[in-house]
Protein backbone atom coordinates (compact mmCIF):
# COMPACT_ATOMS: atom_id res chain seq x y z
CA UNK A 1 0.00 0.00 0.00
CA UNK A 2 1.66 3.32 -0.79
CA UNK A 3 2.64 6.12 2.18
CA UNK A 4 -0.05 8.67 0.94
CA UNK A 5 -2.77 5.74 1.59
CA UNK A 6 -1.51 5.02 4.79
CA UNK A 7 -1.77 8.43 6.33
CA UNK A 8 -5.27 9.41 8.37
CA UNK A 9 -7.37 11.76 6.50
CA UNK A 10 -9.81 13.77 7.21
CA UNK A 11 -13.34 13.44 5.71
CA UNK A 12 -15.85 16.23 6.42
CA UNK A 13 -19.35 14.50 6.45
CA UNK A 14 -22.28 16.61 7.05
CA UNK A 15 -25.36 14.18 8.81
CA UNK A 16 -28.74 15.07 9.63
CA UNK A 17 -29.36 16.13 13.05
CA UNK A 18 -31.29 13.00 13.72
CA UNK A 19 -28.61 10.46 12.17
CA UNK A 20 -26.21 12.19 14.08
CA UNK A 21 -28.23 11.85 17.31
CA UNK A 22 -29.15 8.12 16.91
CA UNK A 23 -25.16 6.98 15.57
CA UNK A 24 -23.92 9.12 19.06
CA UNK A 25 -26.35 6.94 21.02
CA UNK A 26 -25.66 3.66 19.03
CA UNK A 27 -21.70 4.36 19.61
CA UNK A 28 -21.58 4.93 22.95
CA UNK A 29 -23.64 2.27 23.62
CA UNK A 30 -21.79 0.42 21.80
CA UNK A 31 -18.77 1.61 23.71
CA UNK A 32 -16.95 3.05 20.36
CA UNK A 33 -16.12 6.49 18.97
CA UNK A 34 -18.57 8.07 16.26
CA UNK A 35 -15.79 8.08 14.00
CA UNK A 36 -15.31 3.88 13.99
CA UNK A 37 -19.27 3.74 14.39
CA UNK A 38 -19.34 5.45 10.99
CA UNK A 39 -16.31 3.88 9.77
CA UNK A 40 -18.13 0.26 10.61
CA UNK A 41 -21.21 1.20 9.09
CA UNK A 42 -19.41 2.23 5.36
CA UNK A 43 -17.72 -1.21 5.86
CA UNK A 44 -21.04 -3.08 6.12
CA UNK A 45 -22.82 -1.17 3.56
CA UNK A 46 -19.28 -1.62 1.57
CA UNK A 47 -19.61 -5.65 2.09
CA UNK A 48 -23.62 -5.83 1.37
CA UNK A 49 -23.12 -4.06 -1.54
CA UNK A 50 -20.29 -6.65 -2.93
CA UNK A 51 -22.59 -9.37 -1.97
CA UNK A 52 -25.59 -8.68 -4.16
CA UNK A 53 -23.48 -7.74 -6.91
CA UNK A 54 -21.97 -10.96 -6.65
CA UNK A 55 -25.09 -12.75 -5.66
CA UNK A 56 -26.56 -11.00 -9.19
CA UNK A 57 -23.12 -11.75 -11.30
CA UNK A 58 -23.73 -15.72 -10.35
CA UNK A 59 -27.56 -15.58 -11.56
CA UNK A 60 -26.30 -14.00 -14.22
CA UNK A 61 -24.24 -16.41 -15.61
CA UNK A 62 -25.92 -19.26 -14.66
CA UNK A 63 -29.00 -18.05 -17.23
CA UNK A 64 -26.04 -17.24 -19.56
CA UNK A 65 -22.85 -19.46 -18.88
CA UNK A 66 -20.90 -18.19 -21.82
CA UNK A 67 -20.93 -14.58 -20.21
CA UNK A 68 -17.43 -13.17 -19.22
CA UNK A 69 -16.68 -12.95 -15.40
CA UNK A 70 -16.53 -10.02 -13.84
CA UNK A 71 -14.56 -8.94 -10.71
CA UNK A 72 -14.79 -6.50 -8.25
CA UNK A 73 -12.26 -4.09 -8.46
CA UNK A 74 -10.72 -1.99 -5.27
Amino acid sequence: MPESEKRRQSFPLRLAPSIRRQANELAEREGISINHFISLAVAEKITRMEESYLQKSVKSRERNPSAPITTIRH
